[in-house]
């Protein structure tokens, strides 16, 4: 009975013993070589190379380079702070300037580079209260911490880079191309029909999916200098897309009641439609540049009608040419200006709180360890800044560093009767391996399954770094277990910092984007030069990805969110055409007045009482209002701007600009 669960257990779960197996081997060797080469602390290689396994090759190897350039850094810097002073009082103090600065500028950036610069942080710490306790081997320490990380690096890569598969770049690229397709279908619908409950969810799933692409190209590029270039007109085709979204519920409603007045409209508007819908089913159906001149000559033909529309259908032909350009051909493609710019969204305040947290916790600790002179201090300090630092751009880092806890705690307990037991008086490197193998293998086999992932990474690391194979250990058992409490009181504070102390969390992160998101209409409505307005709708740009991409995430109503993302990027285009119906200059001295009166009041939104959802809100009252009294109605400025301004208010209303946080 039992050798039969056994049997139907491992074969459903063989492909994930396989890569424990292969994990397990990787950090066997690599402990096996640091060992050989005599570097200090060789388990650093061990745990270096479980670290930077990944799915694909190209991460695998993009994330062992930005670890050991982090490494490097950080090393140096612990170095160069214990070459100059031994007061555990100067060390905290300069160890929460340092993580602080750390943890703010990881916080700005995005990516693996983001990792380089959190690991800058925590590896000083690692190597200022290794080399504390033992001064003599500081050199030996500072060495052996680089040292290992390559040695960890080489052993992961040669045991699983050859099984670890490239990444699959032409499937994100076709997604994106059928995105596109999907959108111009989309249009097409909204013409003819109008906006009803089916556009508006078929709305909310080309944003959701433009924003889940947006989040991978990053990941997809790893290892890929030809990639990461040709993401930049991937990412100019996101914003044309989304700009596609924002305008087209304009374009569609002013189409819509000119039809009522209107037949010659409505035929033109039907006509359009049904060359958008051809289009759509071209771009499916071929991976080819044929379509550029069809695209090019419908986007003539909705300028003459819709200026604005017209143009964001001529950046998207250009977008995915270059885009299917580049896919079309293996040489380096000459550098070309991108149809749209794509600035990331930077967080300033988040990554402020992100540095004072980081420093506060690090002071917490460090300061406690001063007064006390507490033996295991460091140990607890060593702990805190990897986990305030490495976990602090995470979305809901208490709820993972919950997980570490439990992780760090069993790793720790374990490791504790391993060294006390089971490696008690081994000093073979051959049997000290063959004890703690079947331990990392289990480990490394519950690091597969998604359920316990994270905390048994954790644990397993932990495991390594308090049983510390390859050096010989004489420390007392009671000694031994302080230490793994005081490393697992460290995950603790850093839990109760991101919990209690500067508190972050999704909702918070939601927030501050609506917040941001405000301020970036604010600043449209201040009428600052195009070059600064067209930065500021670019970075907004990517504000309403990443709303999207959290809101699915952690928000139950997030549909609502998704709508009020659209809704937004239609504030700024109606902002950016009341600024054009300005200055063109053809209008009264009284219908001037209201659009500048209307402009002040969005440019004070930030001023006024209430949360960013109601801020949002009031946003879209401000524009419904003067936008529904029909100054624009006879307005000289060109054909659709004045029906485009007077249905601004649709994507405005509703439940959508009701949410609240969870």
């Amino acid at each position: 009975m039992i050798n039969s669960k056994l049997l139907r257990f491992s074969s459903r779960q063989w492909p994930s013993i396989i890569v424990a197996g292969r994990g397990t081997a990787a950090a066997l060797t690599a402990l096996a070589a640091a060992e050989f080469l005599g570097l200090a602390c060789p388990y650093w290689a061990a745990m270096t190379a479980l670290i930077v396994i990944q799915p694909t090759r190209g991460l695998l190897l993009e994330k062992s380079f930005y670890r050991l350039l982090g490494t490097a850094i950080g090393s140096s810097a612990g170095l160069l702070l214990l070459l100059y002073t031994r007061s555990p009082m100067v060390i905290t103090i300069a160890l929460c300037l340092w993580i602080a600065g750390c943890v703010g500028v990881g916080n700005l950036l995005y990516g693996l580079r983001s990792y380089a610069s959190l690991m800058a942080a925590c590896t000083c710490s690692v190597i200022a209260m290794s080399g504390y306790q033992n001064p003599p081997h500081l050199y030996d320490i500072a060495f052996g911490r680089v040292a290992c990380i390559i040695v960890g690096i080489i052993f992961a890569t040669l045991v699983t880079a050859l099984f670890t598969p490239r990444q699959s770049r032409a499937e994100l690229i076709d997604r994106l191309d059928r995105i596109a397709a999907e959108s111009v279908a989309w249009l097409a619908l909204l013409l003819r029909q109008g906006r009803g409950s089916d556009q508006a969810r078929m709305e909310q799933h080309l944003l959701i999916e433009i924003a889940e692409i947006e989040s991978q190209l990053d990941a997809a590029g790893a290892g890929s200098l030809r990639f990461k270039k040709q993401t930049r007109h991937l990412r100019s085709l996101i914003t044309s897309l989304l700009s596609l979204l924002a305008v087209g519920r304009l374009a569609a409603e002013q189409l819509a009641r000119h039809n009522e007045t209107d037949r010659r409209h409505g035929h033109w508007r039907d006509l359009l439609a049904r060359h958008l819908e051809e289009l759509a089913d071209n771009l499916e159906s071929s991976a080819s540049g044929d379509f550029s001149s069809e695209m090019t000559a419908i986007a003539a033909e909705a300028k003459a009608h819709l200026p604005l529309l017209g143009e964001t259908l001529a950046e998207i032909v250009t977008s995915l040419q270059q885009v299917l350009g580049e896919c079309g051909t293996m040489t380096e493609a000459p550098e070309e200006p991108t149809a749209r710019r794509f600035i990331r969204h930077r967080d300033w305040r988040e990554a402020c709180r992100a540095a004072i947290r980081g420093a506060l916790a690090i002071a917490a600790v460090g300061v406690t360890w001063s007064l006390t002179g507490w033996a295991q201090g460091p140990m607890m300090l060593m702990a805190t800044s990897i986990m305030i630092s490495i976990f602090s751009t995470k979305e809901h880092p208490a709820s993972f560093v919950g997980q570490i806890f439990i992780g760090a705690a069993t790793g720790s307990a374990v490791a504790v009767f391993c060294r006390a037991v089971l490696l008690q008086g081994v000093t073979s490197p051959l049997l000290t391996g063959l004890i703690v193998a079947p331990i990392l293998l289990i480990g490394v086999f519950a690091m597969t399954q998604r359920r316990t992932a994270v905390g048994a990474t954790d644990a397993t690391l932990f495991f390594i770094f308090v049983t510390q194979p390859g050096v010989p250990v004489t420390v007392v058992p009671h000694d031994l277990a302080l230490g793994a409490m005081a490393m697992v009181m460290g995950v603790g504070s850093a839990w109760t910092a991101y919990r209690y102390l500067i508190p972050i969390n999704p909702a918070i992160r939601l927030n501050s984007l609506l917040g941001a998101i405000i301020g970036d209409l604010k600043i449209l409505a201040s009428g600052n030069s195009p070059k600064v307005a067209g930065k500021v709708q670019a970075s907004m740009q990517h504000r309403v990805i990443r709303l999207v991409a959290m809101a699915t995430k952690y928000d139950s109503d997030y549909l609502a969110l998704v709508e009020r993302g659209v809704a937004a990027l239609a504030i700024a285009r109606s902002i950016q055409r009341l600024r054009e119906i300005l200055d063109i200059g053809k209008l009264s001295s009284e219908r001037s007045g209201i659009i500048r009166e209307t402009l002040r009041s969005l440019s004070n939104l930030s001023q006024q009482p209430g949360n960013p959802a109601q801020l949002l809100e009031n946003a879209a009252s401000t524009l419904y209002d003067v936008l529904e009294s029909g100054f624009v109605g006879e307005s000289p400025c060109g054909p659709g701007i004045g029906g485009s301004m007077r249905d601004a208010d649709s994507p405005f209303s509703g439940s959508a600009l009701s949410w609240v946080e969870p």
